[in-house]
């Protein structure tokens, strides 16, 4: 066992740090960092030990030392940062040269410098001590730009033990250093190389044949093989990556990722619904599918191809990214056993619902059974590739037209405006924008998220979030300048829907026309207007006889809502139905005859120097209105 460093001082992220060192100044009791060289601007070298030091003192790590050395970073693993090392003994580099019939000698330059980089995570805001693992991805990519997995399994002495990357197993964690923290492995971490189809057909265990020959009859599978985007091109490539705007800083993506998830059912479990081959597949998914184009696999008419499409998401997530874990949902159990995704897949304008459920994640979950639903074998899921995840199903997963209309996507459907572009999960900017350090957020270009979120040059667009900010999720687009943009709603089945935008007011928020589908939505909405205006109507729920029924009636009749009671701000704390400047308008009722993408459309009618606030949507089926929860 490694004896633990411990740093004496609390670990505080940057920010905080940077607020303990004012405050000092400020009292006259920091004198000066004897203990630091300040290398540049940015860099803190440290006497104590570094993850480049300890791996370099401790005689089992002399490979992973070495390695350090070789490729040029050790100055790197020396400097002040937040670094998460995952580091392979000797013994597991002797098994890894073995199992792969080769020496450190003949490694290439660039095969080290790989080896390595699988092993490091680089984070701006923190490193990743076991405390923080999930079952799934680790939400900062580690120096490859790769995703590493954690698993939790039981050793045969019955005690629990983390495994990284389905292989390598911690077998000591959290050594403290000045820089980061250090886990001791007891295997080398590989990555794959391959493209999820690839993945699925070259599975070691065989597990997919029948998925695959479907993937490949389709040609499904071609469609899923890039991993970068080469139309997207940054204002800011060889630059700073940063954009000002209104005096803040954020970054701007140098690159468009790609990626996808497959939900993909194993040969046993097609077999145990008499589906083994890809004939008696389609005879199986024209129940669900129809007849059309019976021959043809590649078209997207085909009972097979759409059945395919239904298991297929452009972006890439694993199970711990699929739903929001952040602070902003009310921490009852109500609320967190009801917290929702909805996805677009491949299937032309079909949603998929992900929930979180007491036994795991669920999908497609009938409102009036919750037992009713596909499950997956999260033991076995989280299978990475270079651009995407692979997860196991329990259930075979189909679009059944009576039962998602009439029970699973016949309800209130609420969205994060994150939700929609698949180019914010693959680019890690969702769900990653607390705690960043440097940059307040990001800023992307107009054409960065393609059809799904479209603005005029005239726009700047801010991606930003905080936990004691009163949003949905904790995360908020802000437009300002002379904004026109574009959102792409998620589609829903034919139907009668309201839809409401849900919004936090300040004094600094403007006035703009709202439009859905190219038409105008009545008169322009003020962002300003807070929720005690008369025009509104706002009185706390504290303050009724019947806990806010009839003023929520009489804020309805002026085309207002309070904001749900299942969304959270750690600036109170409270819910956002008890904040006054939280609010939804109903934007209107809208009859859909067809599946169809819709377009929520917003232009700035007043001045520049104002700013539209977009947090999120909601649909709900007219005929549910009346029963609506407060939730």
């Amino acid at each position: 066992m490694i004896r633990k460093k411990y740093i004496s001082a609390i670990r505080a992220p940057k920010v905080m740090r940077k607020v303990f060192i004012l405050c000092a100044i400020i009292s006259g009791t920091l004198t000066s960092c004897n203990s630091d060289d300040i290398v540049g601007d940015a860099y803190y070298t440290f006497v104590g030990e570094t993850v480049a030091s300890f791996c370099d003192n401790n005689p089992q790590f002399s490979t992973f030392a070495r390695l350090i050395h070789d490729t040029g970073n050790y100055s790197l693993l020396s400097v002040y940062g937040h670094f998460t090392c995952f580091a392979p003994t000797d013994d597991a580099f002797s098994a890894y040269f073995s199992e792969n019939g080769t020496t450190y000698d003949a490694l290439t330059d660039a095969k080290k410098q790989e080896i390595l980089y699988n092993h490091i995570i680089r984070s701006d805001s923190y490193e990743y001590t076991y405390e923080k693992f999930q079952e799934g991805a680790i939400s900062t990519p580690n120096m490859r730009d790769r995703f590493i997995v954690v698993s939790f399994n039981v050793n045969g002495q019955g005690q629990r033990e983390i495994v990284i990357n389905k292989n390598s197993t911690i077998t000591d964690y959290n050594n403290e250093l000045h820089n980061g923290v250090l886990h001791v492995i007891d295997r080398v971490i590989t990555m794959s190389e391959e493209d999820l189809p690839s993945v699925i057909r070259n599975d070691s265990q065989n597990r997919f044949t029948i998925f695959s020959q479907a993937l490949d009859a389709t040609g499904l599978g071609d469609t899923m093989q890039e991993i970068y985007n080469d139309d997207y091109e940054s204002p800011y490539a060889g630059g700073t990556g940063t954009i000002d705007i209104g005096g803040w800083t954020f970054k701007v993506p140098d690159k468009d990722k790609l990626g996808y998830t497959v939900f993909c059912e194993p040969d046993e479990l097609f077999k145990r619904n008499n589906i083994t081959d890809l004939n008696s597949l389609r005879d199986y998914a024209a129940n669900y599918y129809g007849h059309e184009d019976w021959d043809d696999y590649t078209s997207s008419k085909n009972p097979v191809n759409k059945f395919i499409s239904y298991h297929i998401l452009n972006r890439q997530m694993a199970t711990n990214s699929f739903i929001y874990q952040g602070a902003a949902t009310t921490p009852t159990p109500e609320a967190q056993n009801k917290r929702y995704e909805y996805y677009e897949t491949l299937l032309q304008y079909r949603l998929i619902e992900i929930k979180s459920g007491t036994g795991g994640y669920q999908l497609n979950t009938s409102t009036a059974d919750e037992s009713k639903c596909v499950t997956l074998n999260e033991q076995q899921s989280n299978i990475s590739g270079v651009n995407g995840f692979i997860h196991v199903l329990n259930d075979i997963l189909v679009y059944d037209e009576n039962y998602m209309t009439s029970d699973v996507l016949n309800k209130r459907i609420r969205f994060d405006a994150y939700a929609v572009p698949p180019q914010l999960t693959n680019n890690n900017i969702r769900w990653q924008l607390v705690d960043m350090q440097g940059n307040v957020g990001y800023s992307i270009t107009p054409d960065f998220c393609g059809d799904y979120l479209t603005f005029n040059d005239a726009s700047n667009i801010k991606l930003w979030a905080s936990e004691s900010w009163t949003n949905h999720q904790a995360d908020e687009m802000i437009f300002t300048g002379w904004y026109d943009f574009t959102l792409r709603l998620l589609p829903v089945p034919p139907g009668s829907y309201e839809i409401r935008l849900g919004y936090r007011a300040e004094s600094w928020r403007g006035i703009a026309q709202l439009f859905i589908d190219g038409d105008i939505q009545g008169i322009p909405v003020n962002l300003r207007t807070i929720g005690t205006d008369p025009g509104v109507g706002w009185v706390a729920d504290s303050e009724t006889a019947d806990n806010g029924s009839e003023n929520d009636k009489a804020m309805r009749n002026r085309g207002y809502m309070k904001a749900p009671a299942s969304v959270y701000s750690l600036n109170g704390p409270k819910t956002l139905r008890d904040d006054s400047y939280s609010l939804r308008i109903v934007i209107g009722t809208f009859s859909f005859q067809e599946y169809a993408p819709h377009y929520f459309r917003v232009k700035n009618v007043e001045t520049n120097d104002r700013e539209f606030h977009l947090d999120y949507i909601e649909y709900i089926p007219t005929n549910l209105i009346e029963t609506e929860d407060i939730n």
